[in-house]
């Protein structure tokens, strides 16, 4: 039962928050996708392995992935990424774009010196606002790498956006419909970050460029 408490005459037109949740939980908790969701995620483990194949598309590559130097491992740690206890499982979307724990993380991994990356605390290494803390040549591998990640995401679909709308379109069961829904939503919040971090990455490449020429 629902209760209102203003009076709501009938035929008027109601807005219904459900709260700042992704499609997952809307899906499962509610039987709908709210498409263009701007709290809507994307959840990535993450493993060294996972990096390094990100890294390698990317054309990036490092060796920091898999055998991290001592100081590197020592955030990673802080960062609650490695270790007994470590939760992996890391986000893409959502307000944040990339969780911070994730963009530090590959900002100190792709870093050349420990003494650079000891100048900043983790809030200012965990911050996207923080533009380029490391230098531009080490946040544009970061953008690349993370860009890469969602490729990689996008390819362990079994299909394609313009086949999924062929499919929904197909007479299928309304549950069926549902589970379409979600997964092109999931496919076009990838391929929306993925353009963010290129426009980002374009933004950086000209400014080093300009400061180059300068």
């Amino acid at each position: 039962q629902v209760v209102a408490e203003t009076e709501i005459k009938q035929n008027d037109s109601l807005l219904l928050n459900y709260g700042c949740l992704s499609n997952d939980f809307f899906l499962l908790d509610y039987g709908f996708v709210m498409p263009s969701n701007p709290y809507d995620t994307i959840e990535l483990k993450y493993e060294g392995a996972l990096m390094d194949a990100a890294s390698m598309a990317a054309g990036v590559s490092s060796p920091n992935f898999s055998s991290p130097a001592a100081w590197q491992q020592r955030i990673l740690s802080q960062l609650n990424l490695v270790g007994e206890t470590a939760i992996v499982k890391v986000s893409l979307g959502g307000p944040d774009l990339v969780e911070g724990r994730l963009l530090a993380a590959l900002r100190v991994l792709l870093a050349s010196d420990s003494e650079t990356v000891q100048k900043h605390d983790l809030n200012t290494l965990q911050s996207l606002s923080a533009e380029a803390p490391l230098g531009i040549t080490n946040e544009v591998a970061v953008f690349r790498t993370i860009i890469a990640l969602c490729a990689i995401a996008l390819e362990h679909f079994p299909t394609k956006i313009m086949e999924d709308e062929s499919l929904r379109k197909q007479g299928v069961s309304a549950s069926t419909v549902l589970a379409i829904q979600f997964r092109i939503q999931k496919k076009t919040l990838i391929i929306d970050i993925m353009r963010n971090l290129s426009k980002r990455v374009k933004l950086l490449s000209s400014k080093e460029t300009t400061a180059t020429q300068g």
